[in-house]
């Protein structure tokens, strides 16, 4: 019988103040954390590139693409390779019920904050394009950094945990620097917010020792979000 999530078993006790393991970083735990800051320092310099040659909502596309393509496709293939599909487990063991709740009352929040005084402005186009990026974007996102970093530092979970949640975070600096873009609170909402969630989704990540559940709540924040940025820049 395999073991249930968060089964010491096939993980280590993975959150933040448990104990490291006592071993040395490995070559593959150095490759994806220089693939991640080697993309954001990319992604520095080409956001706002491409969002000047092309305007606002193209290369803001076109950055979204790269970043893809340039990290997110690459983490899942080579650095996780055939370990995917054991990060989606969707079980839950019964001490972690709450769960559920707390991932559906932070997208009710975030809906409330965002999408809800806008709802009438955005047009049924904004909600399209918003549920084609988000089905790309969440389970990308999710599976290169909560993915990559669970399972590539299951034996150093403390430091899988903060490296994913500060890198996760710092990859949300290149789209603050995009030209013609406005973020509903500005840059400081927009990097704030990513390492609030990423928190709490690297939280759930490391307890549960599965992305299943962080993946579905980041696909309806972006659903509640995505809208109000495509409206609001010209997108459609």
């Amino acid at each position: 019988m395999p073991p249930s999530p968060g089964s010491s078993r096939r993980w280590p006790k993975a959150v933040p103040g448990s104990r490291p393991g006592s071993g040395g970083v490995t070559a593959s735990q150095r490759g994806l954390v220089l693939h991640a800051v080697l993309a954001i320092g990319c992604l520095c310099l080409a956001v706002p590139f491409l969002t000047t040659v092309f305007g606002g909502p193209v290369g803001y596309l076109l950055s979204l693409g790269l970043y893809w393509l340039g990290f997110c496709v690459p983490v899942v293939f080579l650095h996780l390779g055939g370990r995917l599909a054991r990060l989606y487990d969707p079980r839950l063991a019964t001490a972690q019920s709450w769960v559920a709740v707390v991932l559906g009352l932070q997208v009710a929040l975030v809906f409330a904050a965002g999408l809800l005084p806008n709802i009438g402005t955005i047009p049924l186009e904004a909600f399209a394009l918003a549920l084609l990026l988000a089905l790309v974007n969440a389970p990308l996102e999710e599976a290169a950094w909560r993915g990559g970093f669970l399972e590539l530092f299951a034996d150093r979970p403390v430091l899988g945990f903060w490296l994913c949640w500060a890198l996760f975070t710092a990859w949300h600096v290149p789209l603050a620097l995009a030209h013609g873009i406005a973020y509903e609170g500005g840059w400081p909402a927009l990097v704030g917010g990513a390492a609030g969630l990423g928190l709490i989704w690297s939280a759930i990540a490391w307890r549960t020792g599965s992305i299943f559940w962080v993946s579905i709540a980041h696909l309806f924040t972006n659903l509640v979000t995505f809208p109000v940025l495509i409206a609001r820049n010209g997108f459609v």
